[in-house]
């Protein structure tokens, strides 16, 4: 089997029999222009002739639609079953028509010396890919976030059916606007992301630790932002050239893992790790962010020079934002939403471009200026082009809340203790709910189910009242508003365990 590493979560795996690609993102951007490759691939053509294409997940820089038309159609396409169905029709829409859906624990045979499992963590999937004796365990965005408890669990169920991995391929860092897009007067931005980033790396190390895989290598964290006020965020981001060290004074067991610091055009094969990247020198002489404006210097000359949309086309769009806040209201608690004044800035539109929604009074009002109001709880910042993918699309609110597309500025203590920040985001999105969807399509979600062990022993558990026993998806901590918007780097350390 030899492995070579493409970009981002893009891995082309050759058996000897079947060509296999996983996450293909290749080139161009994602959310919105929002989130650029970085390093760039090399040679994406190199996963136009793939067999079969693993997916492990719908998120863009994962399922990117642009990278996928660049493989031959006769591939087959593994996705894995989800309570939200659509994929097949997806893939038909752009021409793709060989669409499996993969259970979870569900073994699927690609050829005679290679399966695949598929493990779920809610819309996340862990991928293991056995191969002529060896495995690998791709991780991707399935657990650098979970609870403690959750990665634990599945780096039990993993070892007790793959006790001897050769290769765990992670991600390491983090994926979302909150709270690196938040601003409030009690907190430092740099600070907090820094930490946030720690925290998602000694996630990493724990995985490995308990894996126990001869090879590890981080890799699904590769983009940058290139939009001037955000460029920041690409520093915060862990030093990828110090993460071996750091596992090495974090892990119990030192050295029983040899940590990867592995670049496109890189890749694995019988004889070990061959370190082939040009990028190993480039970052030597320039430094890992040294490249970025090379790399990219039409697309930040681009930023740099905004086209602003007409006073008509703004006016449009404030008009479909007012019509998709109204029926979106209901998601906020009505004993919230009362309380709730906040505006949206339309930041490529010159005039009339600041919506202000107050809640406050018994009907909703809204009004429309070229100034933000005076007595607002917070202000959203937002590109046109991102307000509308967010308003057209069902997880077009992937756009903001994973690609960092607002910018938010938090004005009073209510906002952070109250959440006003998320209802007021989440009011922008058309995610799709759950309980709704389940109901239109039960019996696919008693499919899925079935299917889940991990939600099942939720259910179990819920029913029986062990709520100290229930799993959750997602780490908790990431989520306190009042620990990362509130709180010093000091305390934010102490409450997730970091040193």
């Amino acid at each position: 089997m030899k492995i070579t590493y493409i970009s981002h979560a893009t891995l082309l795996i050759e058996t000897g029999y079947s060509i296999i690609v996983t996450d293909p993102w290749v080139g161009g951007s994602a959310y919105c222009n929002q989130w650029y490759l970085y390093p760039k691939a090399l040679r994406p053509e190199l996963i136009k002739n793939a067999d079969y294409l693993l997916y492990s997940h719908g998120h863009e820089d994962h399922l990117h639609t642009e990278s996928l038309q660049t493989i031959n159609k006769k591939v087959e396409i593994l996705y894995p079953y989800s309570w939200y169905g659509g994929s097949k029709d997806f893939f038909k829409e752009v021409g793709y028509n060989n669409v499996k859906e993969v259970l979870n624990e569900k073994t699927i045979v690609l050829d005679k010396h290679t399966c695949v499992t598929y493990l779920s963590n809610n819309l996340d999937n862990v991928m293991v890919i056995e191969c002529n004796g060896k495995v690998l365990v791709n991780i991707n965005d399935a657990l650098p976030s979970a609870s403690t408890q959750l990665i634990e669990y599945f780096i039990s169920k993993i070892k007790q059916r793959w006790p001897r991995i050769d290769y765990v391929f992670s991600s390491y860092g983090g994926a979302s606007y909150f709270p690196n897009t938040v601003h409030c007067q009690s907190k430092n931005d740099k600070e907090i992301a820094e930490v946030r980033e720690q925290f998602f790396v000694n996630n990493f190390c724990k995985i490995i630790d308990g894996l126990q895989p001869a090879l590890a290598v981080p890799f699904a964290s590769d983009f940058v932002l290139l939009d001037d006020h955000q460029r920041w965020i690409n520093e915060s981001k862990f030093p990828r050239n110090k993460i071996k060290e750091y596992y090495n004074s974090y892990s119990q067991n030192p050295g029983q893992s040899e940590i990867i610091e592995a670049y496109p055009d890189d890749f694995f094969d019988t004889d070990g790790f061959h370190k082939t990247s040009p990028y190993h020198k480039i970052f030597e002489e320039k430094g890992f962010l040294g490249y970025i404006d090379t790399a990219y210097e039409k697309e930040i000359a681009q930023k740099r020079k905004p086209i602003f949309i007409s006073e008509s086309a703004a006016g449009e769009l404030i008009e479909k934002v007012k019509k998709h806040i109204l029926n979106k209201a209901y998601i906020i608690p009505e004993n919230v939403r009362k309380n709730i004044c906040f505006t949206i800035k339309i930041t490529d539109a010159n005039k009339n471009n600041y919506l202000k929604t107050n809640f406050r009074n018994k009907i909703t009002e809204f009004e429309i200026s070229s100034e933000p109001g005076k007595h607002d709880d917070l202000l959203i910042e937002i590109k046109s082009q991102t307000l509308h993918y967010t308003l057209d699309n069902e997880w077009g609110g992937d756009a903001i809340i994973i690609g960092y597309g607002v910018e938010v500025h938090c004005y009073n203590e209510d906002v952070i203790s109250k959440e006003y920040e998320n209802y007021c985001i989440r009011l922008l999105s058309r995610y799709p709910n759950t309980k709704e969807y389940l109901l239109k399509t039960p019996w696919r979600g008693l499919k899925y189910l079935m299917s889940d062990s991990v939600k099942r022993k939720n259910i179990i558990d819920k029913i029986l009242g062990k709520s100290e026993n229930i799993l959750n998806y997602s780490d908790t901590r990431l989520a306190n508003r009042n620990l990362w918007l509130n709180k010093s780097k000091c305390d934010v350390c102490k409450a997730c365990n970091i040193n």
